[in-house]
């Protein structure tokens, strides 16, 4: 008899179970009506404070860096132009103390727009080390060197020398 109560009582609970999990309903998301459905895509883009700066056209603009020598406090400079922006290297002239202020960034810069009027963004840095970079750039283009080489390291250069360039 004990054996007949249980197991009457396991078929009944087994019976329990799977009629409630059989008999459950499916519960669906409840609509939302003030959500418009998207009909369109829009490109999304983002912009990282660190980007890669686009390098194309990468040439020397001899024009630019003598107009920028011309200045009293600069004494030799190095100029290369991608598309609409100059990257200027200048060596300030050893007599003078200022340093490379925001004025004399302003008289660089329209001295190289006066020399090439497309360009419309200008960086100059008076960094030892990217003055040394800029000047065996150039040297190498003009020892006939194919700048197709130099871009990608240009490009690191430009990103870690003006990490906010684009």
């Amino acid at each position: 008899m004990r054996l007949l109560t249980k197991w009457i009582a396991g078929t009944l609970t087994l019976a329990l179970v799977l009629g409630m999990v059989g008999c459950a309903t499916q519960r669906r998301p409840e609509s939302q009506p003030n959500l418009r459905p998207r009909t369109q895509t829009q490109p999304i883009t983002y912009r990282t404070p660190n980007a890669v700066p686009n390098v194309t056209n990468l040439r020397v603009a001899n024009n630019a860096a003598d107009a920028v020598t011309r200045l009293k406090e600069i004494d030799s400079a190095y100029v290369f132009l991608t598309d609409r922006t100059a990257y200027v290297a200048v060596v300030l002239e050893k007599d003078y103390r200022a340093g490379l202020t925001g004025r004399l960034k302003s008289k660089v810069t329209k001295q190289v727009k006066r020399s090439d009027p497309s360009v419309r963004t200008v960086y100059v840095s008076a960094n030892p080390d990217f003055v040394s970079r800029m000047r065996d750039y150039a040297r190498d283009v003009q020892q006939g060197r194919p700048i197709a080489g130099l871009i990608d390291n240009f490009r690191k250069m430009i990103q870690r020398t003006f990490p906010t360039a684009r």
